[in-house]
């Protein structure tokens, strides 16, 4: 990865950090189930403090595109089937971040927010945002 230091005064450090970071994931320079630099390495690589680099990393978690594995390290997400939710006649969506119960039930990452799609005969359905399209019907 490219560890050009100039970064534009104008525009937060943390973002662009982390722009050149999501560049490195899309190109393929660093590959699904590949390990990320560290806290540490990137704060040494790019001269940054270690909250500018947490911050670009935690933006990038939410995004779905990094996930931290405890005691392992954090390692870029591979590429996930996408779920199309097609909405009906009155039919609700709500986005939110889950509580610990719905992120187990649903099975969701640390930081991934659920889409809960209430249906017009009062079903309830979850669903990852990273990992759903919700249509019109």
């Amino acid at each position: 990865m490219s560890s050009d230091r100039d970064f534009d005064p104008d525009v937060a450090t943390w973002k662009q950090l982390a722009d050149r970071l999501r560049q490195a994931i899309r190109s393929g320079e660093l590959a699904p189930g590949q390990r990320v630099p560290s806290e540490l390495g990137l704060t040494q690589e790019y001269g940054l403090s270690r909250l500018t680099v947490r911050r670009a990393l935690q933006e990038l978690r939410s995004e779905g595109l990094i996930v931290v594995v405890q005691s392992r390290g954090t390692f870029v997400m591979g590429e996930q089937e996408r779920v199309v939710v097609t909405l009906g006649k009155g039919d609700q969506v709500q986005a939110r971040m889950p509580d610990p119960e719905e992120r187990r039930k649903y099975r969701l990452r640390e930081g991934e927010p659920l889409v809960l799609v209430e249906r017009v005969d009062g079903g309830i359905e979850g669903y990852g945002a990273h990992r759903v399209t919700v249509v019109g019907g």
